[in-house]
């Protein structure tokens, strides 16, 4: 199965590259403002992005709308998060700091 994925520019880890595990495995790095296509391993379950300690929560490959997939990271679209809330996303909330989102 072929994805689409997108990570949009946004201000929030634009020095960083997230990477994009299929069930536990790296299968590519997602640079700032970029498009790639992907090719998934048969029987494939789960997408994850991750960052340094950070991650998004495991999303399905079943749940993938179109063919396409964004990450992005959690709270920078939001100007009141991206202000009060990055403490809490680079520690409790470490495994909620990116999303995976499908059919945008």
């Amino acid at each position: 199965m072929e994805i689409e994925v997108t990570r949009p520019k946004q201000f929030a880890d634009m020095a960083r590259d997230y990477h994009l595990l299929v069930d536990g495995k790296e299968v590519a790095i997602i640079k700032r403002g970029t498009t790639q296509t992907i090719t998934l391993p048969v029987g494939s379950k789960t997408l994850k992005a991750v960052i340094d300690w950070c991650s998004s929560p495991e999303f399905n490959v079943s749940d993938i709308r179109s063919g396409k997939v964004v990450v992005r990271n959690a709270f920078s679209s939001n100007f009141f998060k991206s202000i009060f809330l990055p403490l809490y996303y680079i520690s409790v909330g470490k495994d909620r700091y990116l999303k995976i989102e499908s059919g945008i």
